[in-house]
């Protein structure tokens, strides 16, 4: 019997006011997501998520197999899990909109390591890598880190990488931040 292999659903958010969207698309054996916003001076900026492949225990973003949207209090809510190598990876993603401030796409990732893992890597490749589109000097106005995190953007790339602090140590390492929308 043959039988087809289906494909797993888009997901997506969008600001009511359209300057911020987020969708995550199946690509071979996970999710890749690309965002797009329109930042606070009216630049449009497209970002989209490096992944990596199966043969990486630390892709420059983490992999994501499996997605639902949900309603968290009101609020469209993409969570997400994956795993790459020995670690398991976690994800929530929400648009956040008050009257006060323009609307931000709030991203808060987790990664699970082995003890193993956590030992021997104590500064392991983690983080969300992303390739953008529209103007370098528009990037750091884009981003909001919270918490630890970093927003790392190499001057000779086309790209910018979201870290968690790893100074910490330990299994579980957080890394969130917010995308601006205009």
């Amino acid at each position: 019997m043959n039988q087809a292999v289906s494909t797993p659903p888009v997901h997506q958010l969008q600001s009511s006011d359209g300057s911020l969207q987020i969708q995550f698309q199946w690509k071979q054996d996970r999710y890749e997501h690309r965002i797009q916003l329109r930042s606070q001076n009216g630049q449009s900026i497209e970002l989209h998520s490096v992944e990596g492949d199966s043969d990486e225990d630390w892709p420059a973003s983490p992999a994501l197999q499996q997605l639902s949207t949900e309603d968290i209090e009101g609020v469209a809510t993409i969570l997400g899990v994956g795993c790459a190598g020995s670690s398991h990876f976690s994800i929530s993603v929400q648009i956040i909109e008050t009257s006060e401030a323009p609307p931000r796409l709030r991203l808060d990732w987790a990664v699970r390591m082995t003890a193993a893992d956590a030992q021997q890597f104590p500064v392991a490749n983690l983080g969300t890598e992303y390739r953008f589109e529209g103007a370098a000097s528009n990037l750091n106005e884009s981003f909001e880190a919270t918490g630890q995190t970093q927003c790392v953007v190499a001057d000779d790339s086309p790209n910018v990488r979201l870290i968690p602090d790893q100074s910490s140590g330990g299994r579980t390492r957080l890394w969130s931040y917010d995308c601006l929308g205009g």
